[in-house]
């Protein structure tokens, strides 16, 4: 088809319960080629969110195995402050919880605004 954009390999996803890991995502595997859109349903507790955070790498205290490959670089294995900079410019998450997702106390603009001020300061 075309470019990959983003390749998911073997990911699985495990949060750490007393001694004991249990996965949340389980060995998935995805191609999104570049002008494609996914959709992820399931379930409520099915793992779309853990997929999600995982991609996104946001989780604090999971156990992340797999390869997770954006324009070919394997981004799992990246240090926070390089994965700071790839949010918001070459990929981002909208969150479910209206609450999280946009600040009542500021405009709209200004907050779509801040991501282009960070990472685009050429524009």
């Amino acid at each position: 088809m075309g470019k990959e954009l983003l390749e998911i390999k073997n990911l699985s996803t495990s949060f750490r319960i007393a001694d004991e890991y249990y996965a949340a995502v389980d060995d998935v595997t995805l191609t999104l080629n570049k002008n494609e859109v996914l959709g992820i349903v399931g379930e409520s507790g099915s793992g779309k969110s853990a997929l999600a955070f995982s991609v996104m790498g946001l989780h604090n205290h999971a156990k992340i195995e797999g390869e997770i490959l954006l324009n070919d670089r394997d981004i799992a294995r990246l240090s926070p402050s390089k994965m700071n900079k790839l949010r918001g410019d070459d990929m981002a998450m909208i969150f479910q919880d209206p609450l999280t997702a946009l600040n009542p106390l500021m405009h709209v603009g200004d907050q779509i605004a801040e991501t282009i001020v960070l990472h685009r300061q050429n524009m």
